[in-house]
């Protein structure tokens, strides 16, 4: 068989924020929480918002505006974006977006662990999107520290996913004990 008969795996749907989403409860620090951050697709949304996360092009041409108004400012990244690309501006933002698409782009998850651990970001990473209860923890762990999560899913119920693992195999932003270091520690 030749290289050329495999076909990629298809597209995912489009991994931007495509309509202007407002949530009022998310998941913070393992908690449910209120929301005061409003996820803008257009530039015109914008003006009229406080607490307002744009898109990455966007911030990157109207910083210095959006900084002067005040307020929240949040900035989304795509999976195809690299957040190296807010490196000399991570000062100066409150939160990053990174919005998931279906489960099957595992970017957002790097772009997690690249912003906590190479960037040094302490700021809040929020998730949203396509978050199943399954992945809360691993999305913890890579270092999203808040989760809006579709509508309809059980905010209570999800909280239970951060309790599903007790031990770690792999190291991760969150610096958990490996399970394998504790059982030496035993022995």
């Amino acid at each position: 068989m030749s290289v050329t008969n495999l076909k990629a795996r298809p597209k995912a749907a489009a991994d931007r924020i495509s309509e202007d989403i407002y949530r009022a409860i998310i998941i913070r620090g393992k908690a449910i929480a209120s929301n005061q951050l409003r996820h803008c697709a257009a530039p015109e949304t914008v003006a009229e918002t406080l607490g307002a996360s744009v898109p990455l092009e966007f911030w990157l041409a109207n910083k210095d505006e959006l900084l002067a108004r005040g307020g929240t400012t949040a900035v989304q990244i795509a999976a195809d974006q690299s957040p190296v690309d807010l490196a000399d501006d991570l000062d100066k933002i409150d939160c990053i977006v990174l919005p998931l698409v279906a489960g099957v782009d595992g970017r957002p998850y790097s772009h997690a662990y690249r912003l906590r651990t190479q960037l040094k970001y302490t700021g809040e990473i929020r998730a949203t999107g396509d978050i199943k209860h399954d992945t809360l923890g691993f999305l913890q762990r890579v270092g999203v520290s808040a989760f809006e999560l579709s509508e309809g899913q059980d905010l209570e119920a999800a909280l239970y996913a951060f309790s599903d693992f007790s031990d770690v195999y792999q190291p991760s932003a969150d610096d958990g004990q490996l399970i394998f270091a504790r059982r030496r520690m035993s022995h």
